[in-house]
């Protein structure tokens, strides 16, 4: 419950932040109306002065489509990388710069003749360079950056020169594209023309000295991998030469092993299956052996043939068939095991065979290695040949590529020759637009206006920021930290109204909308009052002179006596005092004589024509006004009026004028500051406040007087009783009757005041009127 409350809270402080804010820049705005009136008229008036004097400015334009078909630059190589961004390459953007370029537009403009531009004639006569206003008026624009399309733009006063210039411009740009690209296909044709020919004859050269040295060495022709029949017979010999080392050495061991294993009794299918293991021809010894079988396999299979034999006749008898048949093929067996036992010779014929083999062998390898030696002492002779016939095939290649390279580019030149490498077709005529493309009158107009308001609104602000004069109620809550006690709306011709009028304002017209306004700070005081009773004294002051205190103090004086208080107005102001003509009192005695004990209570306090209200005026005028304040009489005087009036009211002087205002204010219970916001600086009142807090007397709050409908600050509406009219007559009486009603009171006012002395106090604090005690009918 409490978070939601101070969320409330911080939510309402938030929006009355806002609405303060927005209260504050809505007065800024209104006290600023006329600057913020006056700034777009003045730019308004500065833009029709401005397009009653510039010269209407008119355009042409046409467009133009851009194709190249080759008349890129010829290469001399096939591997010139920029070939391969040939077909990719933009040159829109060259052919613009082309167009707006001083070769074009100077020969369109001799063309045309000077004399048939006036815009160019003018300002040659003003020594300009025709060629360069053409220039910054031309203008070469691309639409799309995809299309091969170019807007060319140009601007005169005229709209018959625009576009004629246009139309020059653009035949001066093709008559520079034909006689460029001639003349520079043609200086290209000769210079290739040139190169190849040179080319041709270095070419034959190098063939006639190719085949001369293929004559004079038949040697030299090559073989696999572009090596000489030299170099490829010698690798061959070393090849053989290798593999019959190799051949040798497997033979030699084979036969060494093959004796061994036969003078140990071997049978030869052992020494076949040895001889495998490191190589050799085993072949027919293979096939030899396949007709029998290993003794150790012929013994597994009598074995199991004789289990099987012994098997049978134990279940069926010796003279079974299948026993007598197991028996006879046991018998084959055993004389084909005992067979091959006997072919020793065909082991010792296999070891003579690859002796044999290893001898011829040898033979050959030696043979190999004596031509190799032939063929390395051949060899020596052809390399440097070979290396000499390298260079010059390299060399060969070259030529007839480059010359290949030379004959393509010459047939290409002559192609661009004959046609025209760029061509630029007209798609939109040139053409002028109907209406002027400067100066634009709406849009001008229009900046104008918006330029006009933006700089009024920003004077308006920065010059609320320059005035240090008070604005609005937030600046005066920050500056003071002060209640408002409430705000006086601004009374029309003020100036010219007797001081009487404004001053009883609440007495003479009681139902208006100020007689409210009072009624209002007296229910604000009177909280006050009520919260601390000890409040009888009450000074009211301002920072300067004219800040309406005088005005206040007085119809808050009415206000208390007609709600029945008894209420003693001090005119404490002996410099410039003025309760005295409010009222309608003479000053032949007053304030200054009751401190100068020149004159009794009894004779100085005098009744005004409202009930309950008596006024003391300041008297004479003295030459001591501050001493005659700080005097003790004054002291005793309001401890005296405490004990007869409900409430006492001091008039003083302005606290920053002079010191008066800081005497009167150590001797009051309570002090009212009146400020008028449109007079008073910043400075002022925070000087106000810090004399006030010196003073150490209660400072009960602030008023604001003059309040206008424009100025006023926020919390201020026009509410109940605001729609009275701002007169000065009684509401619902005729003008007749307020007018005489009021000269009326105001007459008996000035009898009063020429009469003998109306209040006295006694001892006993009791008021008693007159000289015989009674006061005076009204």
């Amino acid at each position: 419950m409490v978070d939601q409350r101070a969320d409330r809270n911080a939510k309402n402080s938030q929006e009355s932040d806002l609405h303060t804010e927005v209260d504050r820049m809505i007065g800024v705005f209104r006290r600023g109306w006329r600057l913020i009136l006056i700034t777009p008229l003045a730019l308004l008036a500065l833009s029709v002065v401005y397009l009653a004097r510039t010269k209407a400015v008119y355009q042409a334009e046409s467009r133009l489509l851009i194709l190249q078909l080759g008349g890129r630059p010829l290469n001399v190589t096939n591997t010139d990388p920029n070939r391969l961004m040939e077909g990719t390459e933009d040159y829109v953007p060259t052919h613009a710069q082309i167009i707006n370029s001083p070769a074009v537009v100077k020969r369109a403009i001799e063309t045309v003749g000077m004399e048939n531009l006036p815009s160019l004639n003018a300002a040659k006569k003003a020594g300009l360079d025709p060629v360069e206003l053409a220039i910054l008026n031309l203008k070469v624009v691309r639409p799309d950056r995809l299309a091969k399309i170019l807007r060319v733009e140009y601007q005169a006063g005229e709209r018959k020169e625009a576009v004629r210039t246009v139309e020059e411009i653009i035949t001066s740009y093709k008559k520079f594209l034909d006689s460029t690209f001639q003349k520079n296909n043609s200086t290209t044709v000769e210079l290739i023309e040139k190169a190849r020919d040179g080319l041709g004859k270095e070419l034959e050269d190098t063939e006639a000295h190719y085949l001369e040295l293929r004559r004079k060495t038949p040697e030299l022709t090559n073989g696999e991998e572009h090596r000489s029949f030299v170099a490829n017979r010698l690798a061959t010999w070393d090849r053989a030469t290798n593999d019959a080392r190799v051949k040798a050495v497997q033979l030699k061991a084979q036969l060494a092993l093959g004796q061994k294993l036969a003078r140990e009794g071997t049978d030869l299918w052992a020494i076949a299956q040895a001889l495998g293991q490191i190589g050799g021809d085993t072949g027919s010894l293979t096939s030899i052996l396949s007709t029998g079988a290993r003794p150790s396999a012929a013994e597994d299979y009598i074995h199991q043939l004789s289990q099987e034999q012994q098997q049978l006749a134990e279940r069926f008898g010796p003279q079974y068939v299948k026993v007598k048949e197991l028996q006879a093929q046991l018998d084959r067996i055993r004389e084909r095991v005992r067979g091959a036992r006997r072919e020793g010779s065909e082991v010792r014929d296999l070891l003579n065979a690859m002796s044999h083999s290893l001898e011829a062998v040898q033979a050959m390898r030696d043979e190999f290695a004596g031509q190799v030696e032939k063929d390395q002492e051949l060899a020596k002779d052809v390399d440097g040949d070979l290396l000499a016939e390298e260079q010059l095939h390299g060399k060969l290649e070259r030529d007839r590529a480059l010359y290949s390279t030379v004959v393509d580019q010459l047939r290409q030149a002559h192609f661009v020759n004959d046609y025209s490498s760029t061509t630029a077709q007209i798609l939109e005529p040139p053409k002028a637009l109907l209406a002027a493309v400067w100066p634009r009158p709406i849009p001008i107009l229009s900046i104008a206006l918006a330029l006009g308001v933006l700089l009024g609104l920003v004077a308006a602000v920065l010059c609320d920021r320059l005035d240090q004069r008070i604005r609005s109620l937030h600046e005066l809550r920050e500056l003071t930290d002060l209640p408002l006690l409430g705000q006086v709306a601004h009374v029309p011709d003020v100036g010219a109204l007797p001081l009487d009028s404004v001053g009883l304002i609440s007495f003479v017209q009681p139902v208006s909308a100020f007689a409210e306004q009072y009624r209002t700070i007296r229910t604000n005081v009177d909280f006050l009052l009520r919260r601390s009773p000890q409040l009888h004294v009450i000074q009211v002051t301002s920072s300067y002179p004219s800040e309406g205190k005088s005005t206040t103090i007085s119809n808050l004086a009415i206000s208390f006596a007609t709600a029945g208080r008894r209420v003693l107005l001090i005119d404490a102001d002996l410099r410039r005092p003025t309760q005295n003509d409010v009222h309608q009192l003479t000053r032949d005695r007053g304030l200054t004589q009751l401190l100068q004990d020149r004159l009794p209570v009894v004779q100085v306090v005098r009744p005004s024509q409202v009930e309950g209200l008596d006024i003391m005026t300041a008297g004479p005028e003295v030459s001591n006004p501050a001493e005659l304040l700080s005097s003790p009489r004054l002291k005793e005087l309001l401890d005296e009026a405490r004990q007869t009036y409900d409430l006492i009211l001091l008039d003083s002087p302005p606290l920053l004028a002079v010191a008066d205002a800081a005497i009167v204010g150590a001797f009051a219970d309570g002090i009212i500051l009146v400020n008028k916001p449109t007079t008073t600086r910043r400075h002022e009142i925070v000087k106000s406040m810090e004399l006030l807090r010196s003073l150490g007397t209660s400072v009960l709050g602030i008023i604001v007087n003059d309040v206008s409908r424009e100025d006023r600050m926020e919390g201020y509406g026009y509410g109940y009783g605001y729609g009275y009219r701002y007169g000065y007559g009684y509401g619902g009486k005729s003008n007749g009757q307020q007018a005489t009603e009021r000269s009326g009171a105001v007459s008996r006012s000035a009898e009063i005041g020429q009469g003998q002395p109306a209040v006295a106090f006694r001892t006993n604090g009791k008021p008693v009127h007159g000289l015989t005690g009674e006061r005076p009918a009204e």
